[in-house]
């Protein structure tokens, strides 16, 4: 039996799906009244966690950004260790580094290290910026004239769809160790302006935003901006668990 931490996002639902196309048996943690396959549990309630855990085979670990994210992942990775769990995969993120300055990168590099040092077995997967922020969150924040605000600067950023690292999670799991397009989409003209990290943070705040997670994604585009290029790194790990290649941004336009 597969624990599923993180259910509700688009990744864990399209593992979800997965695993039980293939009839594996899962076990869903909400902090709600449990229906099937569901069991309560609360990744800062740690008891809950053991509760959740026992049984179970293997672990998918996600969780939203939050300030408690890493308290947050040591409290699974150590109810994993105390009840024996043989595999646990977590989602991480690109660059992740338990020294970053960017607090998302240096959260994910944290938890990865806690992980590594653990004794669970483990594989952790570090996807990029996911495509639904194109496909469904950049729509909504373009103004009149079709202009996307962000302090990325010059920086190319790699893309992923979350539907493909899930299907990446689901082989590990059952034991298999950009502008113009957003424009055709919408049928008007779209355009990215860099603005500086004051701008974006101001602009976000007026979003309605809340000030711990602008700060991070200001951190994580200062991060972006890198002179290595790290952000436009790609590996050709869909295609190699799955046999299919990962899907493209006009893929996940037309299929969001």
């Amino acid at each position: 039996m597969i624990l599923i931490i993180g259910a509700g996002s688009r990744t864990g639902r399209e593992l979800v799906r997965l695993l039980r196309v293939t009839g594996t048996p899962v076990r869903l943690l909400t902090r709600s009244a449990p229906g099937p396959d569901e069991v309560t549990g609360d990744l800062a309630d740690p008891a809950s966690l053991d509760q959740a855990m026992k049984g179970a085979d293997a672990v998918f670990l996600l969780s939203s950004a939050a300030p408690g994210e890493l308290a947050w992942h040591r409290n699974a990775i150590e109810a994993a260790a105390r009840a024996g769990v043989g595999h646990l995969v977590r989602s991480s993120i690109l660059g992740a580094d338990p020294a970053s300055p960017a607090r998302f990168i240096r959260d994910h590099g944290q938890a990865d290290e806690l992980l590594r040092a653990s004794g669970v077995p483990f594989t952790i997967l570090r996807p990029n910026f996911y495509m639904h922020n194109v496909t469904e969150l950049w729509p909504s924040s373009l103004d009149p004239q079709g202009n996307y605000y962000a302090p990325a600067g010059e920086a190319r950023i790699s893309m992923v769809d979350a539907r493909d690292v899930a299907a990446v999670a689901a082989r590990v799991l059952a034991g298999d160790r950009a502008a113009g397009k957003l424009a055709a989409s919408l049928g008007r003209p779209v355009r990215y302006v860099p603005v500086d990290d004051a701008a974006a943070r101001s602009g976000m705040l007026a979003a309605g935003m809340g000030e711990w997670l602008t700060d991070g994604l200001v951190e994580l585009y200062q991060d972006y901006r890198r002179p290595d290029g790290y952000a436009a790194r790609v590996h050709g790990t869909v295609r190699d668990l799955t046999g299919t290649g990962p899907r493209t941004l006009d893929q996940a336009l037309a299929d969001p």
